[in-house]
């Protein structure tokens, strides 16, 4: 995205509104690498503007999409994220915890064609799916506690005084 002043200057030559709630939101947008969604930025910004309504700030943040000043994308979670970095990259999201992340170069910086199917490319989203670092670790101790539960069980069946018709 770019910086505040310089997107201020270019929404207003294309007729957009520039109001100070609407300066909030872009403010919290640059740099803003979470991915939020309407309702998690706005559940942010009601601290500093208690009045601040979620109608507006879907406003604003469709008109900077629209702008090309934002990135809009779902991510299989059934909500509409926005990313302020518009250069072309793939999005890391996790199966797991739903955390979403840039993902590092070369992934969705691949060159499009101008036409594809027939269709004119306008733009596109990437997204990777997986397990993040912190998810693979509680994946894996988890599988670790089942496996030694699974241990357990199996010993405790296979000893004598436990089998069916068995003494204890």
């Amino acid at each position: 995205m770019r910086p505040v002043e310089e997107l201020i200057e270019r929404l207003q030559a294309r007729g957009g509104k520039v109001t100070p709630q609407r300066v909030l939101i872009y403010r919290a947008l640059a740099g803003d690498a979470s991915h939020p969604t309407a309702e998690q930025l706005h559940a942010r910004l009601r601290g500093l503007l208690p009045h601040l309504s979620l109608t507006t700030v879907y406003a604003a943040l469709n008109d900077l999409a629209e702008a090309g000043e934002l990135r809009r994308f779902s991510s299989g979670d059934g909500q509409v994220h926005y990313d302020p970095d518009t250069r072309p990259h793939a999005e890391l999201v996790c199966v797991r915890c739903a955390r979403i992340e840039d993902a590092p170069a070369p992934h969705g910086q691949a060159v499009l064609p101008e036409r594809v199917g027939g269709f004119r490319v306008v733009g596109r989203t990437e997204l990777i799916h997986g397990l993040c670092p912190e998810c693979q670790v509680a994946v894996d101790a988890q599988d670790a506690q089942d496996a030694l539960a699974a241990a357990a069980l199996e010993a405790e069946t296979q000893r004598p005084e436990t089998a069916a018709g068995g003494s204890r």
